[in-house]
């Protein structure tokens, strides 16, 4: 009877020595650490990437209008059509309706160069703006305006310097792929009273006409 007490004790040692000794060992693969789990990276949606790109894309042809520029200054050149007169001109928009301009031409014969100057004419005048018509690629903007013309005439032993008012009309046409870049065309008339001579009872007499040519770079 002892003995097979002594046997059965030792076969619940056998068995249960193992598990106690399994039970004592971390499982493989499970993190013990304490450490908090390392967050996975933000991945965009296709749908907020195109809206982005899409932005990106109307910002970018926003910036390369073909409209006007305001708030820059145009520097540039006026030439005559109606007869030859070359020389710098000066445009400022200082919004979306109203500007400020002034043309100083130099004319006489189609050669002529240093003393064969026959006349200078400087115009300053105020312009407005009637509208922007034409799209972002090709834009028109019709003007008007008035202000003075300063006129010095200088052939052989006749000189004579008039001052007369002046009103002008004309187009300024841009383009989106050069959008600093302006090219316009202008009628100037200005009246052949003086301004001394001027009477608001007679009113003004029409005359020098002159249509031109004028091409302004406008710098921020």
């Amino acid at each position: 009877m002892l003995r097979i007490i002594r046997a059965s004790a030792l076969m619940t040692v056998c068995v249960l020595a193992p598990t106690a000794l399994l039970a004592q060992e971390p499982a493989v693969g499970v993190r013990t650490s304490s450490a908090s789990p390392v967050a996975a990276p933000a991945v965009s949606s296709p749908f907020e990437t195109g809206t982005a790109f899409s932005a990106a894309v109307v910002q970018g042809r926003r910036g390369r209008s073909a409209g006007p520029n305001i708030g820059a200054v145009g520097l540039g050149a006026v030439g005559g059509l109606t007869e030859f007169e070359i020389g710098p001109s000066f445009r400022y928009w200082a919004n979306e309706r109203f500007g400020v301009q002034a043309h100083l031409g130099f004319g006489g014969d189609s050669d002529f160069l240093g003393d064969d100057v026959q006349y200078l004419r400087f115009e300053p005048t105020f312009i407005v703006a009637i509208g922007d018509f034409g799209s972002d690629a090709v834009n028109v903007r019709p003007y008007a305006g008035g202000g003075i013309r300063v006129f010095r005439t200088d052939i052989g032993s006749f000189d004579d310097t008039s001052v007369k008012p002046a009103g002008v009309g004309g187009v300024e046409v841009g383009f989106r792929g050069a959008p600093r870049l302006k090219v316009s065309g202008e009628l100037s008339v200005s009246g052949e009273n003086d301004l001394d001579d001027f009477n608001f009872g007679n009113g003004p007499s029409i005359g020098g006409a002159r249509v031109s040519a004028l091409l302004h770079y406008f710098f921020d």
